[in-house]
């Protein structure tokens, strides 16, 4: 590496570094001054690619404009070349740096600071853009890159990182899933450091910073990690250790292009501190958008500037989602934003439970939907009981964490079902297993934008660990092994999942009114008790009907003609629901349910009434009526379930249904 270099005077932003023909570029804010005032001097440390000791460049005072100092460094080309930047005495990493050398495995206490790197390596997205998936279409899948596949049962080769996410895809694809969520996978130091020797301001998430054993080898004691990665970082680069090579930028590249070569979009979870400016979050988003093919975001932190972001055109077409709504209201057409519904999971997760008092604050869910804005439901995530601990606990089990149980939340509305944690009681396993189906169910057939947690659609658990923001080992990891129950839940949410990409009414672009506002002779939604068109809602009420009519779900031109009644009773008794008459020539079918004894749910036709199991929805769909079913049934032989995912797709039209619903 040469001693010295020629600088010359170069543009002030962007900030970072980067390659030109005449040399290597550099911006850096440099705001530090000394205690008399004067500035301290500030610049480049270069290095070569065997670590050699590092050669100063300083910035030219002359070339300072504010805070700002660049300069461009004449005939340096060196592309394996690293960097650091440095004001006084410190040495420090660049901010803006837009990649950095891969040394580290993940959780190991570096040594020595990771340097940066010049610019990135050349990548071909050929025809790839980012994907533009509206919010009424978008099925989210929450997923930790490392988690996703470090367990040994993944079976996959490159275990826990990006490379195991595209082994992955033929699951993902069938299941049905077409935007991936990725916890914080840009580059950020996961090792917390010992408390004796940091201030509050560096403590990660304000836990108590101590040695725990995270491997539970004896002897065998690590420092405390920052898995889930809610911190800040550098954020202009992918995650290094999550790479299974050397180069975590073409390995993620490769990983947004197959699952958009796939159909599958990807966003990701940005934590930005107060101490991040919104010009620098602006900045950051707009990178990812246009370096990565980033399909959007979800932006955490206190002081999130969304009206900036809401009002950047680059964003037009990119989902980005708070943990606050937002009100943004548009002549046409839905805004860009969505928020994180959280209450979506709290009053679920104890309208399943069957508290009192829930029925209208579960109808307004089932039907919530704007314009203004999207609206992300979800019953489990990451901070909080996985879907098989909220059926399996009623209390938490946090003490792997190290923080003697005192962690996590006390309020995760969970019911543990009889039996607190594991049970082989075949009644409890059944149940548990009804339960964690009728959560899916309300979450995959209400309106708004469902998102799935990573391992919940087959029964994933944590042990009733509901906080392992620092448990990097099979407590927080993803196991793949299914048991039954596990297997049974995966069909049934794959199903699901094919009855509403089918349906449009099940995930409409307009607000449901509940009114026949297309004078067709039904409401796009309507609610039903023990009587059709008499819905009970009062506190103590624990069972609904809600029917959809398919004729307020036309998309592209196309004419949906089906009409859903999804039966819900959350009572510990078995209770009867009366089902609305349909057009000439339809009757009801019994499609799904999540209790095993359908026999008991058949329809009773000339009475028009269904008999519902405890703790159990049924999902019936109209079907041609037949010379049978103009009949009343024997009761030896009840209309039999229709689970059977071949029929959620059909194309039969139904020419008299039509006509009834066009009069």
């Amino acid at each position: 590496m040469r001693k010295t270099f020629q600088v010359a005077r170069t543009q002030v932003y962007p900030l970072g570094a980067s390659f030109q023909e005449e040399g290597l570029r550099v911006a850096a804010v440099c705001d530090r001054k000394k205690k008399d005032g004067s500035r301290c001097e500030a610049g480049v440390i270069l290095y070569d690619r065997k670590h050699t000791r590092g050669i100063k460049v300083p910035f030219p005072e002359e070339y300072r404009v504010g805070a700002v100092c660049s300069m461009l460094i004449l005939g340096y080309h060196d592309q394996d070349g690293h960097y650091l930047l440095y004001q006084g005495e410190e040495i420090y990493q660049d901010p803006y740096c837009k990649g950095v050398e891969n040394l580290y495995r993940y959780g190991a206490v570096k040594k020595t600071m990771p340097r940066c790197k010049a610019g990135a390596p050349h990548f071909d997205w050929q025809a790839d853009v980012p994907l533009k998936i509206p919010y009424e279409d978008l099925i989210l899948y929450a997923l930790h890159v490392r988690g996703f596949t470090k367990h040994m049962s993944s079976e996959v080769k490159h275990k826990g990182t990006y490379k195991g996410i595209v082994e992955k895809l033929p699951y993902l694809r069938e299941l049905g899933i077409n935007m991936v969520l990725l916890m914080p996978s840009y580059e950020f130091d996961e090792v917390m450091p010992d408390h004796t020797l940091q201030t509050m301001e560096e403590a990660v998430l304000s836990y108590k910073q101590k040695l725990v054993d995270n491997t539970g080898e004896k002897g065998d004691r690590k420092p405390r990690l920052n898995y889930w990665g809610y911190q800040k970082g550098l954020y202009y680069i992918p995650k290094a250790a999550y790479a299974s090579g050397d180069c975590a930028i073409t390995e993620y590249k490769d990983m947004v292009k197959t699952l958009h070569e796939n159909g599958i979009a990807v966003a990701m979870q940005f934590y930005f501190p107060p101490e991040v400016s919104p010009v620098e979050i602006l900045d950051i988003l707009r990178h990812w958008v246009l370096e990565y093919h980033i399909d959007g975001f979800h932006v955490m932190g206190e002081q999130i500037p969304m009206e900036l972001l809401a009002g950047e055109p680059l964003f037009a077409d990119t989902v980005l989602l708070t943990d606050r709504q937002y009100q943004k209201g548009q002549e046409m057409g839905r805004s860009s934003l969505g928020f994180m519904n959280d209450s979506f999971l709290y009053d679920m997760r104890r309208f399943l439970k069957g508290d009192d008092n829930l029925m209208d604050s579960f109808l307004y869910h089932v039907r919530e939907n704007r314009l203004e804005m999207g609206t992300v439901n979800y019953i489990a995530k990451w901070d909080g009981f996985r879907l098989l601990d909220m059926v399996s606990y009623d209390r938490k089990h946090n003490e792997e964490n190290g923080e003697d149980n005192n962690d996590g939340t006390d309020y995760n509305c969970s019911w543990n079902c009889g039996v607190e944690g594991r049970s082989q009681k075949k009644s409890i396993v059944e149940l548990r297993t009804r339960q964690m189906k009728n959560a899916m169910t309300l979450l995959l057939l209400s309106q708004g934008t469902p998102l799935i947690y990573s391992g919940d659609e087959f029964a994933n658990t944590q042990g009733g660990n509901n906080n392992p923001y620092c448990q990097d080992n099979a407590t927080a990891w993803v196991k793949w092994h299914l048991t039954q129950g596990g297997r049974e839940l995966l069909e049934y949410t794959k199903m699901l999942l094919a009855i509403r990409r089918a349906h449009p009414i099940l995930h409409s672009q307009l607000p449901l009114r509940g009114t026949d506002s297309r004078s067709c002779g039904y409401p796009d939604i309507s609610f039903h008790g023990q009587e059709a068109w008499r819905p009970d809602t009062s506190p103590a009420s624990r069972t609904i009907g809600i029917m959809y009519c398919g004729y307020y779900g036309q998309k592209d031109g196309a004419l949906d003609d089906s009409f859903f009644y999804i039966a819900v009773n959350m009572h510990w008794a078995p209770q009867s629901l009366g089902l609305p008459k349909l057009p000439k020539g339809l009757a009801w079918s019994c499609l799904s349910t999540t209790s095993k004894k359908t026999a008991e749910i058949a329809v009773k036709e000339a009475a028009q009434e269904i008999c519902v199991p405890p703790r159990t929805i049924a999902i019936y769909t109209s079907v041609t009526a037949s010379a049978e079913t103009d009949k009343e049934p024997s009761k030896e032989k009840p209309v039999k379930s229709r689970g059977s995912q071949a029929r959620v797709g059909r194309e039969k039209k139904n020419t008299a249904g039509n006509e009834a619903i066009g009069n």
